[in-house]
Formats: structure tokens, C-alpha cells, sequence
């Protein structure tokens, strides 16, 4: 593909996708931030130290990292909005995030953040339901006291993970136990077909695991969806505090815009990178509107699936573009339906070949309603932008109910992402080495290149850290030289 023709391909979509999300009433509207003048820069060469490629928490963190340490940090975001893969949005007159949102102690990078800038936390828990639903691959739809529910999941889940603490005694380093090598051949689904579980603890399983990879679970690696767990030190309920129980108060953007401001950074938005030159004088960055801006060193943070749409000369190494080209899993997306009856509070699990793998009461009342938080972690299982393919989805579990209005991010399909949460294929966990590498001048974050809780926000800031540390490594050796 040219870049010509990307170019066009990439900015006619991108527009669609902002309208779609005015529609959807996003709140996180376009931001221009100018540099900090006050902070002393580095003197070098170039137009900037140093060009952050990305604007999500991994970008946002590495130029914080480095516009502390006095370099002149240029962010060039492709969307008209920082964040990434992360949205603070309303729908239905409640705040709603359509990409990464939970938060834990339990997740350190992302905590010290909150902390740093005196964020707090919004409580989401399940809890204290109605009614628990279970729908299988045939479409039956059980109804489960939600006590046997969850006693039912848990005892499969544990099982499931049943050796995390000897595989990853040490979580952040994941390949200090050599043997996580042999097991990155296994699919999830390979061990879910060992185990000795009830039908329903299986379709509980297999739903669950389908929504972490955002594909077919014969697909997704088994020692990420294990990691994840040793991460939360190895224990069930701490896992799921984890990833369903905390938001951060004011939404992701509140952290997003606390990192930017502190970074000092100068930010461009609608400003997608096509090309990437290292040459003898630093690096060169063109840009979709042929603009050519120089730098000492480039960070790269933009999704996996989007690496192959960037031309880099020299080439990126053999292992990272077997990477690059393979992809990552996920191709889930986030959904909300609005709905005139009053459901309750519910949960519930549906199976691999149903749309929606993940679904909660996001809030309910007899005034309004039901807001269902839905995850679709296949996207080719629904068509989330047709309300008739919507309500047809709902009717087959809640045939009584009326739907009033759906949003949803379809983000398989937004060229800056090309994919949803990260998640590994099999065989790709003891490959993220590769991905951690410098080339050169140019520099690798973003959720997918972390140790630890690479499917969550702290997995970015994690991987921003790193990178602020290695560039500034990297920039202090060579920069003053060559000024």
C-alpha cells in the first residue's frame, strides 16, 4: 500500500469516526497543549529532542518522563483527541469509558500516577445483583442464582490457573521461569479442554477467556492469560477487584490530561506519522500532510496492528516484524445499549460464538431504565454501528425489552488502532523481548511491550517508564555531542 493511499484511506475514516463519536457525545473534545517555555530544554540540532509517536498512556507517560528532565518533546497524536485506546464519554446522562478504564492498587505504575496527581477512584463493583445469566454457544440463556454463579466461576477460574505462582513466581520478569517458553505453544483452549469442569463452568470459561483475547480462545496464548492472574498476586478476589471494581475519577482523560500538562510537551493532533528515517544527523518523521520534523530520538507508542502502515528505514528488525505482521488478537470493542425496562442489576456470561461475552448493569431505575455495559470481544460477531442487528442481539436474551439508543467505539476498525485491548496470539509472550528493544534512535512502549498487566492502563504507563528511562540514557550519551 502507498502512502499516498493510505493517507486518504486513513484521514476519510478518521473523520467519519469523529463525527460518529460527536454523535455519541464524547467529552473528551479536541486539546491543543503548547509548550512549557518556562522548563529549560536540552540544546540539540534538531527541531526536537525527541518525537513521542502516540498520545495514549504510554505516550503521555514517556513525555512526562522526558519534558522533566528539560527536552523538548514534541507528541504527534493521529486522532483528534489524546487517550489511545482509552475514551471518557457520556451516554444516556452518565459518564461511560469505550476503551480501558479499571484501576487497582494491586496495579502499581498506574496508582503512583493517580496518586502523584491526587486522582481518585469512581466504585463500579459487581455487586449486590439481581440475577445472573449464562447463554451458550446453542443461544439457551440459563438463569443462575448469583451466588452459585460465581462459586461455580470461581472454582473453574482457580483450577484454570492452578500452577500461576510456579510459573510466575516473579510476574514482572515473565520469562524467569524458562519453562513459560514451552507453554507459549498451548492455547487457551488447549487447557480449558483438560480440565474437569461442569458444562457451565465451561461456557463460563470460555466466554470469560474469548472477552481477555477479543478472538477465539484457540487462538489466544495461555501463559498471558496466566501472567495476568500472577500479577494480581496470584489470588481470585484480588484479581477481579482488579479489572472490574475501580475507575478513575473524572474518567481516563482526567490522568491523560495531568501527564500532558506535566510533560511540558508540545501536542499535535490529527497528525498521523506515515514514515520514519534514521539518518548520520538523528531521525526524521513525515507526517500524512508531508511535513518532515527532525529529532534526536523517536518513542514509539501506537498499537501493535499499526506498526505495518508505518514505513521505517532501515527496516525494523526480523523479529519485530514477524511480530508486526502476525498482529495482536483482539479485536474487541466496547458497547452500551439503553433500554426503557428496569432489568435490574445483572450480569451475565455469553459463549465464543455470541456477540456479548461480557455484560453488566452499568445503571438502572424505573425512571430510566436499564444501561447495559456490554463487551463484544469479536467484532466480526456483531456490526455494533446497526441498531436493528443490536436490538436483534438483545431480543434473543431480553425478548420483552424495548431499546432506546446504543453507542459503541468500533475500534477494529479505526485505522489508528486496528484492533482492541492487547492480547497474545500463541506464541507471542516469550517474543515481547523483541518488542522491548531499542533500534537505534527510536524507542518501543505501549501496553503490549510491558512485563506486567499488559492488557490494562498500567501496562502502558509501565511501558512509558521504560521508555523515558531509555531514551533519556540514550539522549544524554549523544545528544550533547552532537550540538
Amino acid at each position: 500500500m502507498s502512502n499516498s493511499h493510505r493517507r486518504g484511506v486513513n484521514r476519510r475514516t478518521f473523520l467519519t469516526g469523529t463525527a460518529a463519536l460527536a454523535a455519541a457525545g464524547v467529552t473528551s473534545s479536541t486539546l491543543s497543549h503548547s509548550p512549557n517555555t518556562a522548563q529549560e530544554s536540552v540544546r540539540t540540532p534538531f527541531d526536537y529532542d525527541v518525537i513521542v509517536v502516540g498520545g495514549g498512556f504510554a505516550g503521555a507517560t514517556a513525555a512526562r518522563e522526558l519534558g522533566k528532565q528539560g527536552y523538548r518533546t514534541l507528541i504527534l497524536e493521529a486522532r483528534s483527541r489524546l487517550g489511545g485506546r482509552t475514551l471518557t464519554s457520556s451516554f444516556a446522562d452518565h459518564s461511560i469509558e469505550f476503551g480501558g478504564a479499571w484501576v487497582h492498587w494491586m496495579q502499581p505504575h498506574v496508582w503512583a500516577e493517580m496518586r502523584r496527581y491526587n486522582l481518585g477512584v469512581k466504585e463500579e463493583p459487581i455487586a449486590e445483583l439481581d440475577r445472573c445469566l449464562l447463554v451458550d454457544n446453542s443461544g439457551k440463556v440459563k438463569d443462575i442464582a448469583p451466588e452459585k454463579f460465581w462459586a461455580d466461576f470461581q472454582g473453574a477460574f482457580e483450577k484454570f490457573c492452578h500452577d500461576a505462582r510456579e510459573l510466575f513466581p516473579r510476574p514482572y520478569a515473565p520469562l524467569f521461569n524458562p519453562s513459560v517458553l514451552g507453554l507459549d505453544k498451548y492455547s487457551v483452549r488447549d487447557r480449558l479442554q483438560q480440565l474437569e469442569i461442569s458444562e457451565d463452568q465451561r461456557t463460563m470459561l470460555n466466554a470469560f477467556m474469548t472477552l481477555y483475547g477479543g478472538g477465539k480462545t484457540s487462538e489466544f496464548g495461555l501463559p498471558g492469560m496466566i501472567k495476568l492472574f500472577a500479577c494480581a498476586g496470584w489470588d481470585y478476589d484480588a484479581f477481579f477487584d482488579a479489572e472490574s471494581h475501580y475507575r478513575i475519577e473524572g474518567g481516563t482523560i482526567a490522568l491523560i490530561n495531568a501527564l500532558i500538562e506535566d510533560s511540558g510537551a508540545e501536542v499535535r493532533l490529527a497528525t498521523p506519522v506515515i514514515a520514519i528515517e534514521q539518518v548520520k544527523e538523528g531521525v526524521r518523521v513525515t507526517t500524512d500532510d508531508d511535513a518532515v520534523i527532525t529529532a534526536g530520538a523517536v518513542v514509539m507508542t501506537v498499537p501493535i496492528n499499526t506498526y505495518k502502515y508505518i514505513d521505517f528505514s532501515p527496516a525494523l528488525s526480523p523479529a519485530k516484524n514477524r511480530f508486526y505482521q502476525q498482529g495482536q488478537l483482539c479485536q474487541g470493542c466496547k458497547l452500551y445499549v439503553h433500554l426503557k425496562q428496569n432489568l435490574g442489576s445483572l450480569f451475565m456470561f455469553c459463549d465464543e460464538a455470541h456477540p456479548f461475552n461480557w455484560v453488566q448493569t452499568h445503571a438502572n431505575s424505573d425512571e430510566q431504565g436499564t444501561l447495559l455495559s456490554i463487551t463484544v470481544a469479536r467484532r466480526s460477531t456483531l456490526d455494533i454501528n446497526d441498531d436493528d442487528a443490536i436490538r436483534h442481539a438483545i431480543n434473543k436474551i431480553f425478548p420483552d425489552t424495548e431499546m432506546v439508543a446504543s453507542a459503541a467505539y468500533d475500534w477494529p476498525n479505526d485505522p489508528f488502532s486496528m484492533g482492541g485491548w492487547p492480547a497474545y496470539r500463541v506464541g507471542q509472550q516469550s517474543q515481547i523481548a523483541h518488542l522491548q528493544q531499542p533500534e537505534g534512535r527510536i524507542f518501543f512502549a505501549g501496553a503490549a511491550t510491558a512485563n506486567g498487566w499488559h492488557e490494562f492502563i498500567d501496562g502502558a504507563v509501565e511501558s512509558g517508564l521504560r521508555v523515558g528511562q531509555q531514551a533519556h540514557a540514550f539522549l544524554q550519551s549523544n545528544i550533547t555531542t552532537e550540538a
